[in-house]
């Protein structure tokens, strides 16, 4: 079920790019043009190098076009299973690289005057006693490493002001972190890296990559219809979208999960007023979590159901539906304008795997559900690695990724450890 999402249709008229036609030549090819790619293509079009970007489709018709808007900072895991793997300064770097992510959207936005409808505002939401021992745990430490962003929410009387909801027992609010319209954000990106001298080239599917390419030092990617981009350094910037093209090391590491949200149709203002005064995203606790937030038109975006088995995919419409006005009772008879789904790159540890070859082909993936601004802030780290400055991007790529069990049966033994993972989010163990 991979319709069209609400922000391919509401913003029917973007810009479009041009098809490779013929071979091309450039210092740096970058297969992906996501959120990665394109912010990887920018900083590098900035600093004075010949960039191409690579898409298989129209720019943004995967994950970064997909998802739910949220803006996050910081990394999709527990900041401890990262600091655990480094020397405390190292671990201090990765911390500083996680919380640059929605910074440099703000700084973005601001200067290239992107009209993406930032707005800033965010719940961690708890379910009960054991998530809100979580966010406790989780505000100790970040306040520890200096961010000021957080008010603790507890008990129903301290959430009224926020959300119309009985679901939660307590939250985080989060004035660091909020929301967007992630397509409109790609497209801002991609203007600002076509202006600084990137190629785009859409519907241009990368089919394999020659290593050895055409001698000094050049190596090769194949494009359907015998077109070529030759270039020294090739950055792997499609995550869950790779198809046949990622590395093995890439992809032993990597699983790819189906993430779906719908739209509602606009709401009325009192409504919204009733269910989310204050414009905040929200997220609660759960393995298996719910997302939502309103958008500029007040159309609840309200996303949640994953998908970790291809064995059994159905129409998701009615589960979503359920989930939603299992928070918001009033949403009952709310129209739904739309329903999408795409796919989610996950990491064993949930941490972004970074890598670079010995042959300079640079990748990162697995942003775990927690990429509209990380990917920005990823793609900005392999640039910068190729300039010059691998700091962050040495820290990150240091860290230890396990592989997926299970060869063949990977997914349908993702499936069944999810379904304990759902069992204890129902049970609130």
């Amino acid at each position: 079920m991979m319709q069209q999402s609400i922000y391919e249709t509401e913003f029917a008229a973007r810009p479009r790019y041009t098809t490779l036609a013929d071979s091309y030549t450039c210092d740096v090819a970058i297969v992906g043009g996501g959120l990665t790619g394109i912010s990887a293509a920018l900083t590098l079009a900035e600093a004075g190098f010949s960039v191409a970007v690579l898409e298989a489709g129209p720019i943004g018709t995967g994950g970064s076009g997909r998802n739910g808007g949220h803006v996050c900072q910081g990394w999709s895991s527990d900041f401890i299973k990262i600091q655990k793997q480094l020397a405390p300064a190292d671990a201090d770097i990765a911390w500083d690289a996680g919380m640059a992510a929605v910074d440099l959207v703000t700084e973005r936005v601001r200067k290239y005057d992107i009209d993406c409808d930032l707005t800033f505002g965010y719940l961690h939401a708890a379910l009960h006693k054991r998530h809100m021992d979580e966010l406790d745990e989780m505000q100790a430490e970040w306040e520890a490493r200096g961010y000021q962003h957080f008010t603790r929410l507890d008990g129903q009387a301290a959430l009224e002001d926020h959300i119309g909801s009985n679901a939660y027992v307590g939250a985080l609010h989060d004035t660091g972190c909020g929301h967007m319209q992630p397509l409109k954000y790609l497209h801002g990106l991609a203007a600002a890296a076509t202006r600084a001298g990137a190629q785009v080239f859409e519907d241009s599917p990368v089919q394999a990559i020659d290593r050895t390419g055409t001698g000094q030092g050049l190596k090769q990617l194949k494009i359907a219809g015998g077109r070529a981009v030759n270039a020294r350094i090739i950055m792997l910037c499609g995550n869950a979208y790779l198809a046949d093209v990622g590395l093995p090391q890439m992809t032993r590491r990597l699983a790819e999960v189906v993430s779906s949200v719908l739209a509602t149709k606009p709401l009325s203002e009192n409504m919204v007023r009733q269910i989310l005064p204050t414009g905040a995203a929200v997220a609660d606790c759960n393995t298996a979590l719910n997302y939502y937030r309103i958008d500029a038109r007040r159309r609840m975006i309200f996303g949640g159901r994953s998908s970790y088995s291809k064995l059994n995919f159905r129409n998701i419409t009615p589960d979503l539906r359920r989930r939603m006005t299992d928070v918001f009772p009033i949403l009952q008879d709310a129209g739904i304008e739309q329903v999408w789904s795409g796919k989610i790159g996950i990491t064993m540890n949930r941490i972004p795997h970074f890598g670079r070859t010995d042959d300079d082909i640079y990748f990162v993936q697995g942003f775990s559900g927690h990429g509209v601004a990380l990917t920005g802030q990823a793609g900005r780290m392999l640039a910068e690695a190729v300039i010059g400055d691998a700091t962050q991007f040495d820290v990150m790529s240091s860290l230890t990724h396990r592989i997926f069990p299970g060869g063949p049966l990977r997914t349908p033994a993702l499936a069944l450890g999810m379904a304990w993972f759902k069992m204890r989010d129902r049970l609130r163990l």
